[in-house]
């Protein structure tokens, strides 16, 4: 309706020029005065009518101010704006949602429904971010991984592995860069952390170690058995299988929450990304990626995902959901 009557205002002010044009402006002084007066009048009359007949008027009918009314419409599509005038009453959180810099229009109605039946006052940035991974749902909606993403593909408590995925690229540690009996992973996870195991050392002393890699679907079962749920996911929802994360530890430092506050683990949460690294399950973000705060736990996904997934201090969940579902849809 909105664009309707914008056509036609402009088709009149064309008929207008054309019309003066046509005539050479013979029109002069009282004649010419009340030409423009009419036009003026048809073109405020079509404002009005588009203003009774837009987005923002039925939004401030809900009750929401004028200001909030503009944002909104202005973020939304028409089949967006429908959805929430359809929802009935006005979200207090509704202009803070869409102007979020993680928003997708079309997870609207779940933005809200979140909101709605929240009781833990929930940030809208958190409320974006919950919805766009699925959370919202708890976790109930199963997908298979996509393994085609290569470094990038995401394996977290809705998103699962095959029991014979393997990776074909891999390759065993040097004895004293790792703890236990040898841990493998992807080759290229190997170098970038031989890499970032000597940077580290060198502006800090400190020696990393890896204490786990790669788990077969076999192992991770007898782990997931060994722990608690939200330390150690089930079969084939494990990061590990892939062979691109390290639960990394130092020599004086093991797996513990404390690792985080070291002096090794700060240098690793401030440069990992550096060496293509991301800190996978960081604190604060427990609700977003299912798993509480894991200081050790890294995982690979290449230097340019993982510097955007540290500048917009956001996690691979969100980055999958936003930069890469959302563009494949």
């Amino acid at each position: 309706m909105r664009q309707r009557l914008k056509r036609i205002q402009d088709r009149v002010t064309g008929l207008f020029k054309e019309w003066t044009a046509r005539e050479n402006l013979w029109m002069t002084g009282p004649v010419l005065a009340a030409a423009v007066l009419v036009l003026l009048v048809l073109v405020k009359s079509c404002q009005g009518i588009a203003f009774f007949s837009s987005d923002e008027y039925k939004l401030c009918r809900m009750g929401y101010p004028f200001k909030e009314a503009q944002t909104i419409a202005a973020a939304l599509t028409d089949k967006q704006i429908d959805v929430l005038v359809g929802l009935g009453e006005m979200d207090t959180l509704a202009c803070a949602i869409v102007t979020q810099p993680f928003f997708i229009g079309d997870n609207l109605e779940r933005y809200l429904n979140c909101h709605k039946s929240d009781t833990t006052g929930i940030q809208p940035a958190d409320i974006v971010a919950v919805v766009n991974v699925g959370a919202d749902n708890n976790w109930q909606d199963l997908v298979p991984c996509d393994t085609t993403k290569g470094y990038l593909m995401l394996i977290n408590r809705s998103h699962y592995l095959d029991s014979h995925f393997r990776n074909p690229n891999m390759v065993t540690f040097e004895r004293d860069y790792a703890f236990g009996d040898r841990p493998k992973a992807d080759t290229l996870v190997v170098s970038a952390y031989y890499q970032m195991r000597q940077a580290c050392h060198q502006q800090t002393s400190a020696h990393l170690m890896v204490n786990s890699a790669y788990r077969s679907f076999k192992e991770q079962q007898d782990t997931h058995k060994q722990n608690s749920k939200r330390l150690a996911a089930k079969a084939g929802y494990s990061e590990h299988q892939t062979g691109m994360c390290l639960d990394i530890v130092s020599q004086e430092h093991l797996m513990k929450w404390e690792f985080g506050e070291s002096t090794e683990g700060k240098w690793l949460r401030d440069h990992c990304h550096e060496y293509g690294f991301i800190l996978r399950y960081p604190q604060g973000k427990e609700r977003v990626t299912g798993y509480d705060y894991e200081p050790w736990h890294l995982r690979y996904v290449g230097k340019e995902a993982a510097q955007r997934i540290h500048d917009e201090g956001i996690t691979l969940d969100e980055y999958y959901a936003f930069y890469i579902e959302r563009e494949t849809k």
